[in-house]
């Protein structure tokens, strides 16, 4: 499978997402801008894949009937988001690309998360936000790992973020 190659600098990226929120853009800004968008998503396709081989091996030491999933965050959703944080830039949205592990208790969420910032990865943990500790007041309970992605064998990469949830198969519920 070939994956996408970034193409647009950081600027253009968010320029991009400015155009899309933007009631002044012309028909042939939005268009543009919603090329960038989606170059810019299918980008983050690659590291997922890292990610989740990774993912997997670190499960095994873990959980034997972990759930894993993976997505690249819908082309509404990211326009939305955009809507709702007026300061954001799409170039920086942490969670375009995310994965999902759904292990059997709080007990390896824990230990998942233990081999996860103290494992020695490549990539930079630039964020956590602990949604099992402090849940959101909707009760959506969840940790998130957010890494900013680094690969000594394919650096184009670099920089792009990557969110990691793990949660257990309740709160998956």
């Amino acid at each position: 499978m070939a994956f996408t190659t970034p193409k647009f600098t950081r600027k253009q990226v968010s320029k991009a997402g400015q155009a899309l929120l933007n009631p002044g853009s012309t028909t042939e800004q939005l268009t543009a801008a919603m090329g960038v968008l989606s170059h810019w998503r299918s980008c983050h396709a690659y590291p997922i894949n890292t990610f989740q081989a990774t993912l997997r091996s670190r499960l095994k030491k873990v959980s034997t009937g972990a759930l894993v999933a993976q997505r690249l965050k819908r082309t509404p959703s990211i326009i939305k988001k955009l809507q709702l944080n007026p300061g954001m830039q799409m170039a920086r949205m942490q969670d375009i690309g995310g994965l999902r592990a759904v292990v059997d208790n709080l007990t390896q969420v824990r230990k998942l998360q233990d081999l996860y910032t103290n494992g020695g990865l490549s990539h930079e943990l630039i964020g956590t936000d602990d949604y099992i500790a402090h849940p959101k007041t909707s009760g959506y309970r969840s940790l998130h790992l957010i890494y900013k992605y680094k690969n000594l064998h394919n650096p184009i990469y670099d920089g792009l973020c990557i969110e990691l949830q793990i949660r257990t198969k309740l709160q998956h519920a």
